[in-house]
C-alpha cells in the first residue's frame, strides 16, 4: 500500500497566529501542515513579504518537525492566486489549493471556470507550483464527472484535483468509487480529508462532525480506494467553522483526527 502523509490545514486554528497553529499541530503528531490563506477564516500567509519572511516561517515549521504541504487560497481570482503562488514558491510549498468558482449545472459557467482554471494553471507554472482544484458543492466543478472533465479540458501539468470526501458525499457520490475513478485517472494531487454528517447539510456540518469517523462517509473504504487507485500523498484535515472555538477545542479536533486516521492506516497495512 502507498504511504499517506497526515497533515492539517491551519484554518482549524483561525483563532490564533500561524506559529501557534503549527506548534499545536506538532504536538498533535502531524507530519506537516497546509497553510490557510482564507481571509474570512484564517489568513496565515503574508503575501509579498519575500524570501526573508519565507525563510523564517519555514524555519518555524522545520524546528517543529513539520513539512509544509500546501496553501489554500480564496478568493479564486488571478491577482490573489498569483500572490499566493509566489508566496508558495518562496516557501518551497508545491501545492496551492483552489476552487473552480462558477455555478452547478450551468454549462456557460462551467466553460468560464475551465478558462479561468487554465489561466491560473499558467500562473502556477510560471512560479513552479501546482494547483489542486476541489470539486465543491454549488460550484461549476462539484462531482466526479465535472471534476474529471474540467481536469482533462484544462489539460495542464500545473493543475490536478483536490479530493474532498465531504463535498463529494453531499453531491450524492459514492465517495470510495469517486476516489477510484479520480485516482486511477492520475488526477488527484492533494486531499482535503474530512467527514460529513449527512447529504442534506448546506455546509459540511459542525467542526466536530467534520472529524473523520464522526460522519456518514465510510472513511476506511475511501482510504483503501485511494491507496488501491495509486494515490500516494497528503491527507490534509480541513475543518472550517472553528474560528470562535477556544484553542484547546481545536487542538482536540486535530488530535482526535490524527489518532483515528493513523489507526485506519495501520489497519490498511
Amino acid at each position: 500500500m502507498p504511504r499517506f502523509c497526515l497533515g492539517c490545514n491551519t484554518v482549524l486554528f483561525g483563532m490564533t497566529d500561524v506559529e501557534t497553529a503549527l506548534q499545536h499541530l506538532a504536538w498533535a503528531g502531524y507530519d506537516g501542515a497546509e497553510l490557510s490563506a482564507v481571509a474570512a477564516m484564517a489568513d496565515h500567509v503574508q503575501v509579498g513579504q519575500g524570501k526573508d519572511y519565507a525563510q523564517r516561517l519555514r524555519g518555524v515549521a522545520a524546528d517543529l518537525g513539520l513539512d509544509l504541504y500546501a496553501i489554500e487560497v480564496t478568493p479564486n481570482n488571478p491577482d490573489r492566486v498569483e500572490a499566493v503562488v509566489q508566496a508558495a514558491a518562496d516557501l518551497e510549498i508545491p501545492i496551492v489549493a483552489i476552487g473552480s468558482g462558477g455555478k452547478t449545472g450551468d454549462e456557460e459557467s462551467f466553460r468560464q471556470s475551465v478558462a479561468l482554471g487554465r489561466q491560473l494553471a499558467d500562473i502556477a507554472g510560471r512560479h513552479g507550483t501546482k494547483l489542486a482544484m476541489k470539486p465543491h458543492v454549488g460550484a461549476a466543478v462539484y462531482n466526479t464527472e465535472t471534476a474529471l472533465r474540467a481536469w482533462r479540458e484544462i489539460d495542464s501539468p500545473h493543475l490536478g484535483l483536490n479530493f474532498d470526501p465531504s463535498h463529494l458525499h453531499r453531491a450524492g457520490e459514492d465517495v470510495a468509487e469517486a476516489a477510484r475513478r479520480m485516482g486511477e485517472a492520475g488526477a488527484i494531487v492533494h486531499s482535503h480529508f474530512r467527514d460529513c454528517p449527512n447529504r442534506t447539510e448546506r455546509g459540511p456540518g459542525t467542526p466536530e462532525f467534520q472529524v473523520p469517523g464522526r460522519g456518514e462517509v465510510d472513511i476506511p473504504a475511501v482510504l483503501r480506494a485511494l491507496a488501491e487507485a495509486g494515490y500516494q500523498g497528503v491527507l490534509d484535515l480541513e475543518v472550517i467553522g472553528a474560528k470562535q472555538y477556544p484553542l484547546s477545542r481545536a487542538m482536540g479536533i486535530a488530535a482526535e483526527t490524527r489518532g483515528y486516521l493513523n489507526r485506519c492506516l495501520q489497519e490498511l497495512g
